[in-house]
């Protein structure tokens, strides 16, 4: 008898990533021949060139900023442009590599904010099949402890994301419940056991309450939005250079920009003003004039902003051996709320939610203070190196 094994739900998120990701050579090579009016071996040039500079772009990232449209960057603005592939050299270059766990570790970093005086979501339970402990908090290991949680603690849903995941894979919402079976949103409602075999798996999650956006936000998304903010830690203080608002669409229950039909927008640092909005039109990012069902997105300032900036600084100094961080805020009615703190930050989201490169004099400048060397070769990466598109 065959069994068939089915993929568990961080493993469907990182299929579902690679499929919205890739396109073959050829078809990036046509479209932006096609759509420049330039020839493919025009193209090839130039992206050679870029590939062989201090950018490293590669393929897909040199058609997803449009780089192949000369009206649209002109030489000063392609110099700025950062390859997402060189994000781990320039990261450990600065960062003290023995804090990365202690920020990729959800529970680890939310003991720090929290311990810091930064308000968090609230976490009601870890599941975990393994022998950690959680000190002061609710460990789930069976179907029958997990049951007994939802029931009582579901109220108006439970978000759950891996202690150590990246760019939402395998994250879930439970919306409801009952004495057999637990419906996740987008999903059928399956068994208590169930879930926690083909859901769970081996991972651990963390179990928290659900965010409601702030109601100036909620109009324009489908569940909770977070603040990208991209920080420095300086001798003097943290500097922002950029500033991002991840919207979740449709069906999506998590804001990665990865995942079909999510806006990004540039947010500007001063003020809080929105100042972008960009979607995935494969293989290029889309910039439109406002949201494309609720107008009033575009130009409007995000409630809460200085307490996001005054919030963002707090818990980046908690975290000052991490010099290049970033956080991810959600602004809820009541206030920001730290999401999470990360280890680094993809170079992408930024980039493609502004429609320009992020590596400016001040942030070159940065990182070549730590002894970066932008024109050496480019060492290779890992996987992970490339799922960085938060």
């Amino acid at each position: 008898m065959n069994v068939q094994i089915l993929p568990t739900a961080e493993q469907k998120d990182q299929q579902d990533y690679l499929a919205a990701r890739e396109s073959t050579q050829q078809e990036l090579l046509v479209y932006a021949a096609k759509t420049s009016g330039r020839s493919v071996i025009q193209i090839m040039r130039d992206y050679k060139a870029m590939a062989a500079s201090h950018s490293r772009l590669n393929l897909v990232e040199y058609v997803r900023h449009g780089l192949f449209d000369a009206d649209r960057h002109d030489a000063e603005a392609r110099a700025l442009f950062i390859s997402n592939d060189r994000h781990w050299d320039m990261t450990h270059t600065c960062n003290n590599q023995g804090w990365s766990t202690v920020a990729e570790d959800k529970m680890l970093a939310e003991t720090m904010l929290k311990a810091g005086g930064v308000p968090v979501p609230e976490t009601v339970a870890v599941i975990d099949k393994s022998a950690r402990v959680y000190p002061g908090v609710r460990k789930i290991t069976t179907a029958e402890e997990l049951k007994e949680l939802v029931t009582f603690e579901l109220g108006d849903g439970l978000f759950g994301k891996i202690v150590d995941g990246m760019v939402s894979f395998g994250a879930f919402r439970i919306d409801h419940a009952d004495a057999t079976h637990l419906t996740c949103a987008g999903q059928d409602p399956v068994t208590y056991a169930t879930f926690m075999e083909n859901v769970v798996a081996d991972n651990a999650y963390v179990v928290q309450r659900k965010l409601s956006n702030h109601p100036d936000i909620a109009k324009y998304c489908s569940s909770i939005a977070t603040v990208r903010m991209v920080n420095l830690l300086k001798d003097d203080g943290v500097y922002v250079p950029m500033a991002v608002i991840k919207l979740p669409q449709g069906n999506n229950i998590a804001d990665a920009f990865w995942r079909p039909g999510n806006l990004a927008s540039e947010v500007d640092v001063a003020t809080g003003r929105i100042k972008t909005i960009a979607q995935r039109a494969d293989p290029v990012v889309a910039f439109m004039d406002d949201h494309p069902e609720q107008s009033g997105l575009m130009g409007m300032t995000l409630p809460h902003w200085d307490q996001v900036i005054e919030i963002n600084a707090k818990a980046a100094s908690l975290f000052g051996p991490i010099r290049y961080q970033s956080t991810d805020i959600a602004i809820t009615p009541t206030g920001p709320v730290v999401v999470e703190l990360n280890y680094g930050g993809g170079f992408d989201l930024p980039q493609y939610a502004s429609g320009r490169g992020m590596l400016t004099p001040e942030v070159r400048s940065f990182f070549e203070g730590f002894g970066y060397d932008f024109d050496a070769t480019q060492k290779k990466v890992g996987l992970m190196g490339r799922l960085l598109n938060r």
